[in-house]
């Protein structure tokens, strides 16, 4: 992020997120992306025949503070690049997906203008196409190092209390913080057993950092 912050702090996002229209893009948004249930087994089209009433119960849980998210499913998918080794993939269930695109859909306006404009991973409209153009636009004008660096399972030990704090110094909503805490230390299930949490986000889920 840029070193900069903004002086005005969001108080208040909770209301935003739960509303219906909010729940509605973040349903479609789901929908349109596919993917395969979670814990519950409910699939898209499962969750699709009951998505007005999943909907109306997910508003009145996040209005209520009584939302609880579900750990996620693991699997063990093949690491691109790297024959024989595997990564762990998170899969969230339909519903919790759902919330989390909500928050995202209001959170994303807060936080994407203080990134710097050579950041291109993970955000709207960016690909690695154009950090190519940037890089090469940098290399004609004369800059002659290019730093390659990656972080061994940086989204799995990510710790949680430095990434809230982040997010807290532009939202002091507590309850999209403790929102957001919630959906981090939801846990996984692997091989029928439950594993807590207490660092790293799911890759797999929208709440990646």
């Amino acid at each position: 992020m840029k070193a900069e912050g903004t002086e005005r702090k969001v108080h208040s996002l909770i209301d935003k997120v739960y509303h219906r229209t909010n729940l509605e893009m973040a349903w479609e948004s789901v929908r349109a992306n596919g993917g395969s249930g979670g814990i519950d087994k409910v699939a898209i089209p499962a969750f699709e025949a009951v998505a007005e009433m999943e909907l109306e119960r997910l508003h009145e849980e996040l209005k209520q503070g009584t939302y609880r998210p579900m750990p996620v499913r693991r699997i063990l998918i093949p690491k691109k690049g790297k024959p024989g080794e595997k990564r762990p993939l998170g899969i969230p269930a339909i519903r919790d997906r759902v919330c989390q695109q909500a928050l995202k859909n209001r959170l994303e306006p807060i936080f994407e203008p203080l990134f710097s404009e050579c950041s291109f991973g993970y955000r709207p409209g960016r690909s690695t196409h154009q950090a190519m153009r940037k890089i090469y636009s940098e290399l004609m004008d004369g800059c002659e190092w290019i730093v390659d660096a990656d972080l061994r399972d940086f989204f799995g030990t990510v710790h949680h209390e430095p990434l809230i704090d982040m997010i807290a110094e532009q939202v002091s909503d507590g309850r999209i913080l403790k929102l957001i805490r919630q959906m981090l230390e939801a846990g996984y299930m692997e091989s029928g057993k439950k594993y807590a949490t207490p660092s790293g986000t799911p890759q797999g889920g929208l709440c990646k950092a």
